[in-house]
């Protein structure tokens, strides 16, 4: 959840090799996105298919050729920020993130706009529930990040008003809602282009304890994220 919202304690030594060394990692993870889609609506007959299943498999090797053992985690990035590459919502090398863009109004609302296509597919035309909730998940926890308090979900409680449909442009938006101690209350929803609700959610995040000693307030510049003002965050209604 604190993708880009906080500065590295890392240097990094050459920003400029590394943006371009994130920037084919990008166009990788954009390449395999398509081919996920393609994958899914592809017409193409048995031949075909198992031709380009063959291809699938030898570039697959060729990537494993060299790969770290296990997940990405938390990384710095050529901008000097912690970002979590590998998240399946956001990560800009994970080939199954939309990926979401989340940004910050100045009274600290959350927003994302997105429209999914055929591999995000639940009921016939429309968005699977358990990506409706991931969609909630991430804005909503953008916002404890977005005042400095990034936390581990406690709670997501998710309520569907009306099906979130593919190909269809809707905003997810979320706001703190309140704040005791190291446990932050937020809720959000996601909008159609008829400024209905699809679904809407409230959540509790809790700033796990080995990470307290760490936290501090965001800088300012991450993103559209605006610095926070001084003291105990106000909640904040859309």
């Amino acid at each position: 959840m604190t993708d880009g919202t906080f500065v590295s304690p890392f240097s990094v030594e050459d920003p400029e090799a590394l943006a371009a060394h994130e920037e084919v990692q990008r166009d990788l993870a954009r390449s395999v996105h398509g081919l996920v889609d393609a994958t899914v609506r592809t017409r193409v007959d048995e031949g075909e298919m198992a031709e380009v299943s063959a291809l699938a498999r030898q570039l697959t090797e060729r990537l494993l050729a060299h790969a770290q053992d296990g997940p990405l985690g938390v990384e710095t990035a050529s901008d000097g920020r912690l970002r979590d590459h590998g998240n399946p919502m956001v990560g800009m090398r994970n080939p199954i993130a939309p990926p979401l863009v989340v940004t910050g109004d100045d009274e600290g609302r959350m927003t994302s706009t997105f429209s999914l296509g055929a591999a995000y597919e639940g009921p016939p035309g429309c968005l699977h529930g358990g990506i409706v909730a991931a969609i909630l998940d991430q804005v909503l926890g953008s916002a404890p990040a977005r005042i400095g308090m990034p936390g581990l979900t406690g709670y997501l409680n998710t309520t569907y008003r009306r099906p979130t449909l593919l190909g269809v442009e809707h905003v997810c938006r979320a706001w703190i809602d309140r704040v005791e101690g190291w446990k932050i209350f937020a809720r959000g929803d996601i909008l159609d282009p008829q400024d209905r609700v699809t679904a809407e959610a409230e959540a509790l995040f809790v700033v796990p304890k080995w990470a307290r000693e760490y936290v501090g307030t965001p800088t300012g510049d991450a993103g559209d994220f605006a610095a926070p003002d001084e003291g105990t965050p106000q909640p904040r209604t859309p």
